[in-house]
């Protein structure tokens, strides 16, 4: 639920309480607004703090206590920029972590990061950001973090985003893509240069590389065989949007979708060019070796996962089709993908047993070829 305190102090000034409750997520956010501050009708003020406990990824589940300074700057229509300021602590749970055990410790340490950060927005998509079938969006967001700001991880954080849509032929076929790229490079003093798991890049899911479930793609654990993000990633998708047939009971309000996914998260960004002519995983016969000794050595120079010989630097690809029933809030859309080329890794270590209480044996085990995923609005 939402509490607001509006008109504050007689001004146009705003308190506001946010507060999320569910399985997955745990939200509690208080925001002060300042509508046209210094007399610009362009420039918007706000400082917010709160807490967050959330499981965006099978592999963790993450507490975050967060403040952040503002200003939004409206450039005109189409453009927004957003300078802030944030500082948060983060904490990843050690009851909920899925990773080899002497990895533990060190990945739920809480940390302290802060740091400025700049988000440019352009978005001229029409008629609807939900059901575009005409313009773009781009947002480009930059962050940095250093221990001069008294922050325990130092990174620097570029992820930028670019989707356009164009309206093909008399019969109106809509073509749509999307292309994700981002980055983090780690810098000074060794202590420095590890980035804790929730501060990674990650993909996968309904609105990103649908050959994964929700951020499950790329590197992962090399023992326990569960994603853990990496420092590059690179997406770019394609639909091809069919105009609505006219059926029995629905009318026109049911319409058809083909799509392509390629891409992957990637140890480090300087993997992602090397990989994008490769559409096997690398030499996959190493990721049968279930030798723990030999999974848990150092094989890489990493700031987020250096060990395993498990190698996941290559574009996996998927194909799909989709299904959107058009409301007045927006389609809400049904996907079914095919992964041309899911990876193998090994599964030595595990924290649970089979249903009938017996352990899980070592083994070699595969992402899964088929996904569904349901949702509401485009994928991009």
């Amino acid at each position: 639920f939402d509490i607001s305190r509006i008109n504050l102090w007689g001004r146009n000034q705003s308190v506001t309480l946010r507060t999320e409750y569910g399985s997955l997520e745990q939200v509690a956010t208080t925001i002060y607004s300042f509508p046209h501050i210094f007399n610009l009708k362009s420039l918007d003020f706000s400082l917010s703090g709160g807490y967050t406990n959330a499981q965006d990824v099978t592999t963790y589940a993450a507490s975050r206590l967060e403040g952040t300074v503002r200003f939004t700057h409206r450039l005109n229509l189409a453009n927004t920029l957003f300078y802030q300021f944030t500082y948060r602590r983060v904490k990843v749970d050690p009851n909920s972590v899925q990773v080899a055990p002497n990895e533990i410790p060190l990945v739920s340490e809480p940390v302290r990061v802060g740091g400025p950060g700049f988000t440019w927005i352009r978005d001229t998509r029409r008629p609807s950001p939900l059901d575009a079938t005409a313009g773009t969006y781009t947002s480009l967001e930059e962050f940095a973090t250093d221990n001069v700001f008294a922050s325990e991880a130092n990174f620097n954080r570029l992820d930028l985003s670019n989707s356009s849509y164009y309206d093909l032929g008399k019969r109106h076929f809509i073509l749509g893509r999307n292309t994700r790229f981002g980055f983090e490079r780690a810098f000074g003093q060794e202590k420095y240069e590890y980035i804790p798991l929730p501060e990674r890049l990650y993909a996968g899911g309904a609105q990103s590389l649908r050959a994964y479930s929700i951020n499950a793609a790329g590197p992962r654990d090399s023992l326990t065989g569960f994603p853990v993000g990496g420092a590059g990633v690179f997406v770019n998708s394609g639909e091809l949007r069919f105009p609505n047939p006219t059926l029995p009971y629905v009318g026109t309000s049911l319409g058809f979708v083909l799509f392509h996914d390629m891409g992957n998260v990637f140890n480090n960004s300087s993997d992602i060019w090397r990989s994008a002519i490769r559409i096997k995983q690398p030499h996959s016969w190493t990721c049968r070796d279930l030798d723990p000794d030999h999974q848990k050595a150092v094989t890489r120079s990493s700031s987020t996962n250096n060990t395993g010989t498990c190698d996941f630097n290559y574009f996996t690809h998927d194909v799909g089709l989709g299904l959107r029933y058009h409301t007045p809030i927006g389609p809400i859309r049904l996907d079914f993908s095919y992964t041309l080329n899911p990876p193998i890794f090994p599964v030595i270590v595990t924290y649970g047993t089979h249903s009938d209480g017996s352990p899980i044996l070592p083994h070699v085990d595969q992402a899964p070829h088929f996904n569904f995923f349901f949702s509401i609005g485009q994928a991009f």
